[in-house]
């Protein structure tokens, strides 16, 4: 405990300096970006094919680098760790201005995503994204859910499963089982979709041992799948042209769903099935609902920066909100970056409009929307 108690008051100390260097920095409008990225060596639970999912954000982190370096910035890469003492010590050699956010992991554990905001807000220094809250409360999908209910946004019907032999609760069939805590489609596979309860109580027990959190089972929704991306804080945020998954060419009799495989595995007949188009035959009052749709779940779990709100359509012109995702992929040939292009806003602008929203400036480029 001794020992605890001192890399404490070490790390207190050691924030203390941090945030000074950090205000100083402010006062002189410099332009130095700390990287953040996970060193994630090993997953914390899952399966070892989940680990391209990890890789790829260090792909997507060259990318922001290399758009930074064009905006005549200074970048230092920062891996975080399971040791916040160290971060302190990159940032504090680092003397950044701001930090990009891009730590969606720490030793595998998507948890921690919302523990590196928690220490960039209580050194004081300005990130990109999400706060706290809103990436915990988004990861975690039975309270998103409950959120969203409460504020009148439609969700799908679901029950959270522990041990995997939770009654169920008269759900409507088929179902689709995931990991209540993963994103990036961790734990989504065909076999997800079930159409009978034992086959639903098998998936749901593979999931609780694999990746050692709650299963939740929903009613699955397999209409049209689309997506709004959207920018700036949480009371104003602009929505971005929509995009779609195009399901034409997915294999026949398969449930239509982004798996990982499909995000993941470019090899693979899901990922071949599922390119990212923009919205197509869209219905202005249909359109101009789903953005409305989209704005409210932002609101509700308070995001910030840059978020996308993926929704399906049911039938009767219904839609459900299938996931808010706070700090979405920023890869350029992924929904955020496509749907800043269509607005009129390049790669590197729209890094640099991030990087000024986290640093508090007002105002920004004009962006056109839509569908």
């Amino acid at each position: 405990m001794r020992g605890v108690g001192g890399r404490v008051k070490r790390a207190v100390g050691s924030a203390a300096s941090t945030a000074l260097l950090f205000l100083t920095a402010a006062e002189g409008r410099l332009r130095r970006i700390a990287l953040l990225t996970s060193d994630d060596a090993t997953l914390a639970h899952g399966d070892p094919a989940d680990a391209p999912a990890v890789a790829a954000v260090h792909a997507v982190a060259r990318c922001i680098e290399q758009a930074c370096l064009e905006l005549g910035w200074n970048v230092t890469p920062v891996c975080v760790t399971r040791d916040p003492q160290r971060l302190l010590a990159d940032l504090e050699r680092a003397r950044p201005d701001a930090a990009f956010h891009l730590a969606e992991s720490v030793g595998g554990d998507a948890r921690m995503e919302a523990a590196v905001a928690v220490l960039l807000d209580w050194i004081g220094l300005p990130y990109t994204g999400s706060p706290p809250q809103a990436l915990m409360h988004a990861l975690d999908k039975p309270v998103a859910r409950a959120l969203l209910a409460a504020h009148g946004i439609p969700v799908a019907r679901g029950v959270v499963l522990t041990q995997g032999d939770e009654p169920l609760l008269g759900l409507a069939k088929p179902w689709i089982v995931k990991p209540a805590r993963e994103d990036a489609s961790h734990g989504i596979h065909l076999e997800s979709v079930v159409w009978d309860e034992a086959a639903a109580r098998r998936r749901a027990r593979a999931v609780i041992e694999q990746y050692r959190q709650p299963a939740l089972v929903e009613e699955f929704a397999e209409g049209r799948e689309l997506s709004v991306c959207l920018l700036g804080p949480a009371h104003a945020p602009t929505p971005l042209p929509i995009f779609e998954i195009d399901y034409s060419g997915f294999p026949a009799g398969r449930p239509k769903l982004v798996t990982y495989a499909a995000k993941w595995h470019p090899e693979s007949d899901e990922y071949r099935g599922t390119p990212l188009i923009p919205a197509r035959d869209l219905e202005p009052a249909l359109a101009r609902r789903l953005v409305e749709t989209a704005c409210a779940a932002y609101r509700a779990l308070a995001l910030r920066g840059y978020g996308r709100v993926d929704l399906r359509l049911t039938g009767e012109g219904g839609m459900i909100v299938v996931e808010v995702n706070p700090n979405p992929d920023l890869a350029p040939d992924h929904e955020i970056a496509l749907a800043a292009a269509r607005a009129g806003l390049s790669y590197a602008s729209l890094i640099e409009w991030l990087v000024d929203q986290a640093l508090g400036k007002s105002g920004g480029p004009a962006l056109s929307r839509g569908a």
